[in-house]
């Protein structure tokens, strides 16, 4: 079995689609085996690709707004 960890640390690798990508290859991605839930999102804006901080965005906020949830705990 692949731990998380390693599998984090490939994905953050990835520069699969360098050669499409405006700003280059950044993939955002936060994850613990502790999580209740997993939010996956497409194609980030440039203020996440910029911080490498997923949501963190006026969409972040709008979703977090939905689900109740503060910046802190999500």
């Amino acid at each position: 079995m692949v731990s998380l960890a390693r599998t984090l640390k490939e994905v953050r690798a990835c520069e699969i689609c360098a050669g499409d990508l405006p700003l280059g290859p950044r993939p955002v991605v936060i994850a613990q085996s502790s999580a209740r839930i997993l939010v996956i999102g497409q194609a980030p804006g440039t203020k996440v690709h910029v911080s490498g901080i997923p949501w963190d965005d006026p969409l972040g906020d709008r979703l977090r707004d939905w689900m109740q949830v503060s910046k802190n705990i999500f």
